[in-house]
């Protein structure tokens, strides 16, 4: 018992100091599970915006072609001259939270949006353009099948991109 109270104060401290070292190691621990759960949140929600954008571009695509091919008594057709792209531009800088085959893919189907825009403008001419900005292309009848042709062939890699997203919901990304 003289030991004891000989040590006492220090089997108390011993006692404190490791009831204060387990808790620093518990909440660290935590902590980096809080982090690497907000990150997967972040780069999910990053994935669900890009997804939801490229699916409005694939569905606008899909029926641009359709009512460009439909057969019409009208002499012109009206083509906005701006992709959907506003999530993209504004999450441009956290695209490295994805993997590298959704970056490739992602990218190039946004560089694939925003050149279709322009080589429609270049196939119309600035006369065609109309609008208080611009923002609607005017296609006369001759140039719709090179327009179509245009949109079919960019369609396979917004395809591409929301596929990749697909397959990576869910991961932590890189």
């Amino acid at each position: 018992m003289d030991i004891f109270e000989s040590y006492q104060t220090f089997f108390t401290g011993f006692l404190g100091f490791t009831g204060v070292i387990i808790t620093m190691v518990v909440n660290a621990r935590h902590q980096s599970n809080l982090r690497l759960e907000e990150r997967r949140n972040e780069i999910n929600a990053l994935r669900v915006a890009l997804w939801a954008e490229l699916d409005a571009n694939r569905l606008a695509f899909e029926n641009r072609i359709q009512q460009l091919e439909e057969p019409s008594d009208f002499s012109y057709a009206l083509v906005p001259n701006q992709p959907i792209d506003q999530l993209y531009q504004k999450n441009n800088g956290h695209l490295g939270l994805l993997t590298e085959e959704e970056i490739r893919k992602v990218v190039k189907a946004y560089l694939l949006l925003s050149g279709l825009f322009y080589r429609l403008r270049i196939l119309v001419g600035t006369d065609n353009l109309i609008g208080i900005n611009s923002e609607i292309i005017r296609l006369d009848k001759s140039q719709r099948e090179i327009a179509i042709d245009m949109h079919k062939s960019f369609l396979p890699d917004i395809v591409a991109a929301i596929k990749a997203i697909d397959q990576n919901y869910g991961s932590v990304g890189q």
